[in-house]
């Protein structure tokens, strides 16, 4: 056991008799947990995504209570349940990255984390409700206020609350880039996809607006999943190589 002039231990040497810094030693303190969570992240996109590609619903015209619907039940609703475990998920990736950076950096993470944390709120009450509520008022034929809540509707509330959700977790997600260093090659495609992935989403805003106006239906709504959706599955893996690098105490790498 060394001690320092000052009279403290600085602790036992690591393995091969070099000593380890100790803000080295915290910092690699959870880690492994990000990286987890970075790659828990990319799977479950996955799996979400699957499973809503097998659940695009048919048109149904208004009021959106066509036996169609009864038919197509529990398989509509069932990517949500994945999607509400995603919601979390995202938070805490955005909260181990923020954990993670420079100090002098954690500015970008913490309204990347405050945005994060709105969006989960509308996705999962979005999805919650939807996959909660809906079904059962179908099967109970209370169907005061179905046609502007419904998911069929894509005009009505769940779609712009989608909207607005994916939207905010696609400005989280620039929000991260600024947060990366640049020093090295994972991390700059890893900032290349955080900054591409927002810019595509707003071109899709202004294109689908100029085309179809106010009534954009579900085709925004279709276009701002999938890229987010993407943007994780991508972000995912390169996340975990990041966040298992360590980074000391004092803001600077080893």
């Amino acid at each position: 056991m060394g001690v320092d002039v000052r009279g403290r231990s600085a602790g036992p040497p690591a393995a091969g008799g070099v000593r380890s810094s100790p803000s080295t030693a915290r910092a690699r303190d959870g880690s492994g947990f990000g990286a987890g969570v970075a790659l828990a992240t990319a799977a479950l996109t996955l799996v979400t995504f699957a499973l809503a590609l097998t659940a695009l619903p048919d048109k149904v015209p208004y009021p959106f209570t066509d036996e169609v619907i009864v038919a197509q039940w529990p398989g509509d609703y069932l990517w949500m349940f994945p999607a509400m475990v995603l919601m979390v998920l995202f938070v805490a990736l955005v909260a181990v990255v923020h954990q993670h950076v420079e100090p002098e950096r954690k500015v970008y993470t913490q309204i990347a984390l405050c945005l994060a944390t709105i969006a989960a709120a509308v996705l999962l009450i979005d999805y919650y409700v939807q996959s909660s509520v809906m079904p059962l008022a179908l099967e109970k034929g209370q169907l005061d206020g179905w046609a502007l809540l419904t998911q069929y509707n894509p005009g009505g509330v769940f779609i712009a609350l989608e909207e607005l959700g994916y939207l905010l977790m696609s400005l989280s997600l620039l929000c991260l880039a600024p947060a990366l260093s640049a020093g090295s090659r994972v991390e700059r495609v890893l900032r290349w996809v955080l900054v591409a992935s927002p810019a595509s989403v707003a071109a899709g805003l202004g294109v689908v607006s100029v085309v179809q106006g106010r009534d954009r239906g579900d085709v925004f709504e279709i276009l701002v999943i999938s890229i987010v959706w993407l943007t994780l599955i991508v972000a995912g893996p390169l996340l975990a190589v990041v966040l298992r690098r360590p980074v000391p105490v004092e803001g600077r790498r080893p």
